[in-house]
């Protein structure tokens, strides 16, 4: 997996390359100021996306955040080698926990950063397509209880499902049951969209290109979303294309878009082969994932 990790990256540098050959990157570019900027605002943003995470996850599960972290670092890696529902099933698998409460956990963590993200794009734009994504999101989170009520009626109708929904509600319901919890994690929410617009915009600045600040927040809640919902391993493709769509479509804007991914999400499934490796030797010695 871990050369099949190599070969997928290997493959992004030659097309980015080849679509946008005109740019000549040059080790003084490398070391620039907004290079070492963006790479310090990637690890940063990690942090604090595990961080999020962990806020809504303790909830339902019984874990430290140095295990959140390594769990989250080995689902990254197997999320990008192979699939994400491989990477969440590891995730589950170190942490210890039910598949769909911590599946749930998850999706608030990204419900957080939608909801922050696009409040903050209402806020310095006033475009009314934001007001109402804030709307949705505030919706499933101030009436989820109604909002599972509605869907289980459906679910039953069906006659299907029932458990596997209702152990999802409870996970999320769970994982927001604490006021003081949600409110530290809408605020790291809030800090992980600017630094992750950073990241955008100091990339960006390495190429002599400047990008907004709100547009770099589009970009990156736009990159998610098609990183998730196109199902490629990793969310390669959608990340570059919902950058693409935000900042533009010519040559300069796909290497800008590979590497702010790359910083921001790429290059953390090559430090989690080496958590999952951690993991798995823990199990082969006997010593339990516990260790």
């Amino acid at each position: 997996m871990l050369v099949l990790t190599l070969g997928i990256t290997a493959y992004l540098i030659h097309k980015v390359y080849a679509e946008a050959s005109q740019i000549h990157l040059t080790t003084s570019q490398l070391r620039s100021p907004y290079s070492m900027l963006a790479v310090l605002l990637g690890v940063t943003g990690y942090l604090i996306y595990t961080a999020t995470w962990y806020l809504y996850l303790s909830n339902v599960a019984d874990v430290s955040y140095r295990r959140v972290l390594l769990a989250n670092l080995s689902g990254t890696y197997l999320s990008f080698s192979l699939n994400a529902a491989i990477g969440t099933l590891i995730k589950v698998k170190f942490i210890g926990a039910k598949y769909f409460q911590v599946l749930a956990t998850s999706l608030l963590e990204v419900s957080t950063e939608f909801l922050t993200g696009f409040t903050f794009i209402f806020i310095t734009t006033r475009d009314p397509k934001a007001l109402l994504v804030v709307a949705f999101f505030l919706l499933v989170f101030l009436a989820d209880d109604k909002v599972y009520a509605a869907i289980m009626v459906i679910v039953r109708k069906l006659g299907r499902g029932d458990g596997v929904f209702k152990e999802f509600y409870d996970g999320w319901h769970c994982g927001k049951a604490n006021p003081r919890r949600v409110a530290l994690a809408m605020a790291l929410g809030t800090t992980l969209v600017l630094v992750n617009a950073g990241i955008l915009i100091s990339v960006a600045k390495v190429f002599g290109v400047t990008i907004p600040l709100a547009t770099a927040v589009a970009a990156i809640l736009y990159s998610e979303f098609l990183g998730s919902a196109l199902g490629t391993p990793g969310g390669v493709g959608g990340n570059e294309l919902g950058v693409i769509m935000a900042i533009g479509n010519s040559g300069i804007d796909v290497v800008i878009a590979f590497f702010f991914k790359f910083i921001n999400q790429y290059a953390f499934a090559l430090v989690g082969a080496v958590a999952f490796y951690h993991f798995v030797s823990k199990e082969v010695e006997g010593k339990g994932i516990n260790e």
